[in-house]
């Protein structure tokens, strides 16, 4: 046995130590290396088995986000196209409101003025009935005498029309 400090080598106990290890490894090649194998095998299948359901779901997931993401793009044109249509149902509201407005408007003042020369009409009608009765009352004055009231009244109206057509 050699010594080189605080190790020794001692060539014994190397040749026997690796008779023990290559018995051991013979002995456990014999009977557990075909279970060790086919563990590991088995273990091997199973890796495999979970990155192959893994890039499946990856698969499946990037096609449901891809779907998804269609989804959300139809429904954002279905958005913006509701806006659309929404926006142009407001403004034909709003144009029917203000036409209907105007056409009200206009059917008042319609109204405001057939009222007005109905007025008019009135006024002129007893403008006319008090010319008629002040030239009655100043006539029967100035000529002491009296007329039947319906030549007299013809002869105003007369004399009215006349004028009035003078204008």
């Amino acid at each position: 046995m050699e010594t080189t400090g605080l190790v020794s080598i001692d060539a014994r106990e190397m040749i026997a130590t690796l008779i023990n290890f290559l018995i051991f490894f013979f002995v456990v090649k014999h009977f557990f290396y075909a279970k060790i194998k086919a563990v590991m095998a088995k273990r091997q299948d199973g890796v495999d088995a979970e990155i192959k359901g893994a890039t499946e779901k990856n698969a499946s997931a990037a096609a449901l986000k891809a779907q998804y993401e269609g989804l959300i793009a139809d429904i954002k044109a279905q958005e913006r196209d509701i806006i659309r249509d929404a926006n142009a149902a407001g403004q034909a509201q709003r144009q029917e409101i203000l036409e209907k407005a105007h056409d009200e408007s206009k059917a008042m003042l319609v109204k405001a003025m057939a009222e007005i020369e109905f007025e008019k009409a009135k006024a002129m009608n007893e403008v006319k009935s008090n010319i008629v009765d002040l030239s009655l009352f100043a006539a029967e004055k100035i000529i002491h005498k009296s007329m039947d009231q319906k030549q007299h009244e013809a002869m105003i109206l007369d004399f009215i029309d006349k004028v009035g057509e003078a204008k």
